[in-house]
């Protein structure tokens, strides 16, 4: 009997070193710290080239004429229809000297389908650009500036009027003081 716990203690040992080795799960592996921060310095550095390329560095010839080609054909979508209009003479409302102004307009419309409608109601538009160009002075239209906000005066008075299209810009093709 003696024999037989022998061989009973003897099994317990070696299930109890297997249970030992089974709770340790084998070979520990120690990874450095710095390994921890591999990943963020190459998101750094990424992230920096990144910004580099599409905020500080010039642009390449291609990338150039890209750009160019892009604008080219934004303002080619903007573009309306023309409608070249009526010349009128106008007098001004300087009190001291008479003073009229010949001007000739193309004005440029949304769509197609406010030429006629241009054309309908072209007596009741050429009364409004009368009336408003008259309460002017020769001052009022004197430089570039003033022509910029004559026109804009122009586009919200003929919009006004119209009904299916609008006005997008109005040209002056002849625009003379006298």
């Amino acid at each position: 009997m003696a024999e037989g716990k022998v061989e009973e203690i003897e099994i317990i040992e070696e299930i109890g070193e297997e249970g030992k080795k089974k709770k340790g799960g084998g070979i520990q592996i120690r990874i450095p710290s710095f390994i921890y921060y591999i990943p963020i310095l190459l998101a750094l550095i990424f992230g920096g080239y990144y910004i580099y390329k599409n905020f500080f560095s010039a642009p390449s010839e291609e990338e150039k004429i890209e750009q160019k080609s892009v604008e080219v054909a934004r303002v080619a979508v903007k573009r309306g229809v023309m409608f070249p209009a009526w010349s009128l003479v106008i007098n001004l409302a300087d009190a001291n000297v008479p003073r009229f102004l010949k001007v000739t307009f193309t004005f440029e419309l949304d769509r197609a389908i406010a030429i006629a409608e241009m054309q309908e109601k072209e007596p009741i538009i050429k009364d409004a650009i009368i009336g408003l160009i008259s309460s002017k002075t020769m001052a009022d239209l004197r430089g570039y500036e003033a022509q910029l906000v004559l026109k804009e005066e122009l586009i919200s008075r003929i919009n006004a009027i119209l009904e299916t299209g609008r006005v997008i810009n109005v040209y002056f093709t002849e625009f003379i003081v006298q």
